[in-house]
């Protein structure tokens, strides 16, 4: 009996450790499609079937490629012209949908030199019209 206490902890200590280095994002239409995965404070954005596809330093968000893709504050992720790409449940204007299970990590590669931040422009609270994962994505290409 004392096992399965000590089997029932050890799943919900992990549960809990997960989330709470797990901030999912929501796209425009209210899904969860990425998350950022700030373990050890190496921010690293994952597609949900975890594919790594940008880190964040700062508040600065940057492809694998060293392009720089927007910006990460207040729980909003906003593209390079300040319109917004995805944000956080609490930050959401909208019902949010939390996906399926999420995909095995894949190791994220080595970071490129990047790209220094272009001037920040207005933060509009206009939805980009370029989707979270093209937007993500287009730090890989």
């Amino acid at each position: 009996m004392k096992l399965i206490f000590s089997a029932i902890f050890c799943f919900i200590t992990l549960i809990s450790f997960k989330s709470y280095r797990e901030i999912n994002l929501y796209d425009s239409s209210g899904n969860a499609t990425a998350y950022i995965d700030n373990y050890l404070s190496d921010e690293v954005v994952y597609l949900w079937d975890g594919t790594p596809e940008a880190y964040l330093i700062q508040t600065d968000v940057f492809g694998f490629n060293g392009k720089h893709l927007g910006w990460f504050e207040k729980g909003i992720l906003r593209d390079n012209d300040g319109k917004v790409v995805a944000t956080i449940k609490e930050a959401a204007d909208k019902i949010t949908i939390d996906g399926s299970l999420k995909g095995l990590k894949q190791t994220p590669p080595a970071k490129s030199y990047h790209d220094l931040a272009p001037i920040r422009p207005y933060f509009s609270t206009l939805w980009s019209l370029t989707r979270l994962n093209d937007f993500l994505i287009s730090g890989t290409n």
